[in-house]
């Protein structure tokens, strides 16, 4: 959806060409056209469109299809608008010129996510209808029972997504189906006849009764569940949700009890997962607003400042050599000062001001030679000992090379001024599968808990001097390309900085990150 015709048929060809269906739109009564009459794999939606903006595109599609990837283009990045468009919910970005290669690599990730939506849809569906027609089985049936083993055995051979556990009346096994095996990791052979709670809950909080205590309570309202930590057979431990329910012959004789558990694991990393995402987007939309507000102070200040030094400038050349030197020493600090100010103002401006980080195939290794090069001076001078581990034969990845040299040098900086005189400086990088991983760490003063929890926040600084920009712009990049930064300091025992960047496979170009200057 686009409504320059050469970009629309150019990227329409090439997706063709790796063999995609591709329909075209011009503006927003075309593309609701397509939306309306087409079941959609991916949508691509230039924001700036005649008539409509493809925001409301977007939220057109996330209304009606909230399955669909929408995958979002701009010429020219607006900041402003990030938080709207987060919100809205695009799938990703790409930024205009659209590279071939980025273009297939972005479509095809969505394809591919809308294909695992589809095929989550339909696996959720026949779970429930699946979970629905167990409950209404064994609700309908369990007083109709004669043998609870052929029962259990009869509906639960496929169920692999639950544990379904079957007990006699004294807690011991009876049944352990194939979820039970792979949740736990025992042979059903190696669980029949043994007392559930020694099985999968020795040396846990669950205690050696704790299942036939549930068991009980069961039989008393018919049906009880508890939010327990399990064992498995190698030791690993996990939290999962346990219902208790018991199973009873035609004449209402009690014949034991059916456990159903649930691994809680992937649940509950995923609510963390949103918890995260919820708090990046919050800090994401105060950092934009407090950009827009340092952007528009400053705006004002900037003006008057430039006044006053040309007034200022004015005023030298009007007494140079009518007054005593000294005097006129006191309109050169003037000049000094409000040229401080302008200094101040710019970097406040770049804070506000977005930029591309735009990454290729380097060596990080080479960048912390090159920094570490670039404070040299600083390092000699307090007497300052590097010690340097960096991996053989390097440490590449796709990085933005200049943006990475300003961040590691905003850190050195900041690891040379916690040091007074003397001290050690260590540097480190690691290469894995999952990405590079990089330590800075000094001998310095050290932080307090409270400072190193805000270290990383704009406008933020222990020093005298400075705006306290410098490690927020540090994080920024970081975060941009698609990695981590940690700190760990004590007051009086130095500070060590954990870095973590994606691999060579990591995702290249197109990256927004805020641009806040030096320090």
């Amino acid at each position: 959806m686009d409504d320059e015709p050469n970009i629309r048929l150019t990227m329409a060809e090439l997706l063709r060409r790796e063999g995609y269906e591709t329909l075209t739109a011009s503006g927003f009564d075309s593309a609701i056209s397509v939306i309306e009459n087409t079941e959609l794999d991916a949508a691509l939606v230039d924001i700036v469109l005649p008539q409509r903006s493809g925001i409301e595109i977007l939220k057109v599609l996330r209304r009606q299809k909230s399955y669909i990837p929408v995958i979002m283009m701009t010429g020219e990045p607006n900041l402003s608008q990030m938080p709207e468009i987060v919100r809205a919910g695009a799938y990703d970005f790409l930024s205009k010129p659209v590279v071939k290669d980025a273009l297939i690599r972005t479509v095809s990730k969505a394809v591919e996510k809308k294909r695992l939506i589809d095929e989550k849809r339909t696996l959720e569906q026949q779970i429930k209808q699946h979970a629905e027609q167990l409950e209404m089985s064994v609700a309908e049936r369990t007083s109709e029972l004669e043998d609870a083993h052929d029962f259990l055995n009869a509906v639960l051979d496929s169920s692999t997504e639950y544990a379904i556990i079957a007990l006699d009346t004294d807690g011991q096994v009876t049944l352990f189906n194939r979820g039970a095996e792979l949740m736990f990791l025992y042979g059903a052979h190696q669980a029949m006849g043994r007392v559930l709670s020694e099985l999968i809950g020795s040396g846990l909080a669950v205690g050696e009764k704790a299942f036939l205590n549930w068991a009980r309570q069961a039989e008393v309202k018919g049906r009880h569940q508890e939010e327990v930590e399990l064992r498995r057979a190698d030791e690993g431990r996990f939290t999962a949700s346990v219902t208790m329910t018991p199973i009873r012959a035609q004449n209402v004789r009690l014949l034991g009890y059916v456990g159903i558990i649930k691994d809680l694991t992937i649940e509950r990393q995923n609510e963390e997962r949103l918890r995260q995402m919820r708090q990046r987007l919050a800090r994401h939309e105060k950092i934009a607003a407090l950009g827009r507000m340092a952007a528009q102070v400053t705006h004002e200040v900037k003006n008057p400042l430039a006044g006053l030094r040309l007034y200022t400038l004015h005023l030298k050349s009007k007494i140079a050599g009518k007054i005593p030197a000294a005097e006129e020493t006191l309109v050169d600090k003037i000049i000094d000062g409000i040229n401080q100010l302008s200094d101040t103002c710019e970097q406040v401006l770049n804070f506000a001001r977005p930029i591309t980080v735009t990454r290729r195939l380097v060596d990080l290794n080479r960048i912390i030679a090159a920094s570490l090069a670039l404070v040299e001076p600083q390092l000699n001078a307090k007497r300052i000992k590097v010690v340097s581990n960096l991996s053989e034969p390097g440490a590449n990845s796709l990085l933005d090379e200049a943006a990475l040299r300003s961040t590691l040098i905003n850190l050195l900086l900041n690891s040379i001024h916690a040091m007074n005189e003397g001290g050690e400086l260590k540097m480190s990088t690691t290469t894995a599968e999952q990405g590079l991983l990089l330590k800075i760490s000094d001998t310095g003063c050290g932080m307090t808990e409270e400072q190193a929890k805000h270290m990383f926040e704009p406008f933020y600084t222990t020093k005298s001097q400075g705006l306290g920009l410098g490690l927020y712009f540090a994080a920024t990049v970081v975060e941009n390309h698609g990695g981590s930064i940690e700190a760990k300091s004590e007051a009086g025992k130095g500070t060590e900085i954990t870095i973590k960047l994606p691999g060579e496979g990591g995702e290249a170009d197109g990256a927004i990150a805020s641009n806040p200057g030096s320090r």
